[in-house]
């Protein structure tokens, strides 16, 4: 009996001893894997932790380490920082959040790496990733970031990667780059011959080159093309550029700090194709307005896409002065004023104002409904009833007067809502509301609505998103119209907020919680001021 017992604990000390993976020399980590397909991380595991030199110096990411991911079955791949690897290589990134991609560009050479994806675009070819590890999202500590493969990026990029077994030490020579020093893994000479002999053909594959030929064949992509754009047009008296097409435009807007890029999905434009086309602009705002036919090098997955670059002018920001919205068969750029003139002289006294908030959905019609990482169903109605009393204390804190829609479960139907709204004479109207996509679940972010017909509810829901996004730290989806019942029926500049998307598991864990809900109700409180000071509205 006894020796069974000393074997029953001998088991389940073994058994208690699996999970705990023995550590590299550099060490472990325990992190989350995002799983695209699912659209939420994974369970915690422990990897890894990578040291990464180039060219003899170490190169120390920010945030999350490089790391080792071991896929079920296959050899384990380092992933480091994109940002990182890239950026100390010479290319510059471009993330687009809408096809979660993240584009390295090169000189004349774009890799595009989808996150989840097992291969990329390496311009404009698909080339399958190194067992199949894709880029991806990592958390850990607290901290995330998104991670490609180390190997794959840098031998794109012209670089070369040798690996220390010993330190786990990933060491990177770029391009002009000295040799590392030692090499952790020698190359053995060769034996001399006694007559050398010219070799008229260099031996493949023993130094990565640069702009490397990939051999799988082409993918076609994945869409056919929308339709032609017919028009780009600009005029200095409505500051507003009009992008016209044949069909209704899909477009991606990217923020490059000194200009801003838009990319027409699936367009082409017959006087783009051969060179650029330049428009001057007699705008504060923009210099020029640029554009060029792309095929399918940018990794949207249609055989074309027509660049549009609108080249920004010192103190000019995307945020800021850059309003983007689309319409029928139109992409329309408003560019908002670096001064606005016609500010209050006298500074700007809340008391003045009234402002209705209106939580949208109530506990009849509750609004989206969707499990949170618990599996714990969360209502539209109580997200919106929470982040609106959370703004209307801010509100009065600054001195504004403040009305609510709805306090409880109960309100009255959108043309009720709008009627109180008038009948208090408000001076600005805010719709609290979150978003969700059915088909879509990594999409994330934020937008602002106002009504198409309304120029003061354009420029108040600008205010509000730049300042919403730049206070929370979410996804900048831009400003948009639409013909809500709230927005038309309303006698006074009105919005509607989305504050992100229930659908998206990451988005709804942090639109839970107070500290986030905090945050946008600090954030729409700072964007109505940065709006009546304009002197929108004078009192």
């Amino acid at each position: 009996m006894k020796k069974a017992v000393s074997l029953l604990l001998t088991l389940i000390l073994l058994i208690g001893m699996v999970p705990a993976m023995a550590a590299g020399p550099a060490g472990a980590l325990s992190v989350y894997f995002y799983e695209e397909s699912a659209g939420r991380y994974g369970r915690l595991v422990q990897t890894d932790r990578v040291n990464i030199t180039l060219d003899g110096a170490e190169l120390t990411p920010e945030d999350v380490p490089a790391l080792v991911q071991y896929p079920e079955g296959k050899n384990g791949r380092t992933l480091v920082p994109v940002r990182l690897i890239a950026e100390a290589l010479g290319a510059t990134v471009t993330w687009v959040p809408d096809t979660r991609q993240a584009i390295l560009t090169q000189g004349e050479d774009v890799i595009v790496l989808t996150l989840g994806s097992a291969s990329a675009l390496v311009n404009g070819q698909s080339v399958e990733l190194p067992d199949g590890v894709p880029a991806g999202v990592v958390k850990w500590d607290g901290k995330e970031s998104t991670m490609v493969p180390l190997r794959f990026v840098s031998e794109q990029l012209g670089a070369e990667v040798a690996w220390d077994g010993g330190t786990f030490t990933a060491v990177i020579t770029s391009p002009a780059g000295p040799e590392p020093t030692p090499s952790p893994t020698p190359v053995p000479t060769p034996t001399p011959t006694l007559t050398p002999v010219p070799t008229p053909t260099p031996t493949p594959d023993v130094t990565p080159t640069p702009n490397p030929t990939p051999t799988p064949t082409p993918t076609p992509p994945a869409n056919t093309d929308k339709g032609t754009v017919t028009e780009i047009s600009f005029s200095a008296n409505t500051q507003v550029v009009t992008i016209t097409a044949d069909h209704v435009p899909e477009y991606r807007v990217i923020d490059l700090g000194d200009r801003v890029v838009i990319d027409v999905l699936g367009a082409v434009c017959p006087e783009a194709v051969e060179n650029t086309v330049a428009i001057a602009a007699d705008s504060d705002v923009i210099s020029a307005i640029r554009y060029l036919q792309h095929d399918d090098d940018l990794g949207y997955g249609y055989p074309h896409t027509l660049r549009v670059v609108l080249d920004l002018r010192g103190g000019a920001s995307y945020a800021k002065n850059i309003a983007v919205e689309a319409g029928q068969n139109q992409i329309r750029v408003t560019l908002l004023p670096l001064d606005i003139p016609g500010l209050p002289e006298e500074p700007l006294d809340p008391n003045k104002y009234t402002i209705v908030i209106d939580p949208g959905h109530d506990g009849t019609t509750l609004g989206a409904v969707y499990p949170d990482a618990s599996g714990t169903k969360i209502y539209e109605k109580d997200l919106t009833l929470s982040i609106s009393n959370k703004l209307k204390t801010e509100l009065e804190k600054a001195g504004f007067n403040v009305v609510m829609t709805r306090t409880g479960e109960t309100a009255g139907d959108l043309y009720e809502r709008a009627a109180l709204a008038n009948a208090v004479e408000a001076d600005l109207f805010v719709s609290i509301h979150i978003n969700a996509s059915g088909t879509v679940p990594t999409f994330q972010g934020l937008y602002t609505y106002h009504h198409p017909d309304s120029d003061r509810g354009k420029a108040f829901a600008q205010a509000v998103q730049s300042a919403v996004c730049a206070a929370s730290g979410a996804i900048d989806r831009g400003i948009a119209s639409a013909d809500f019942v709230v927005l038309r029926e309303t006698d006074m500049a009105a919005v509607l907020v989305e504050c992100g998307f229930m659908s998206n598991v990451e988005e709804l864990e942090r639109l839970k919680t107070d500290a986030y809900q905090q945050k946008l109700a600090e954030g729409i409180t700072q964007g109505i001021t940065n709006y009546l000071n304009t002197g929108a509205i004078q009192k």
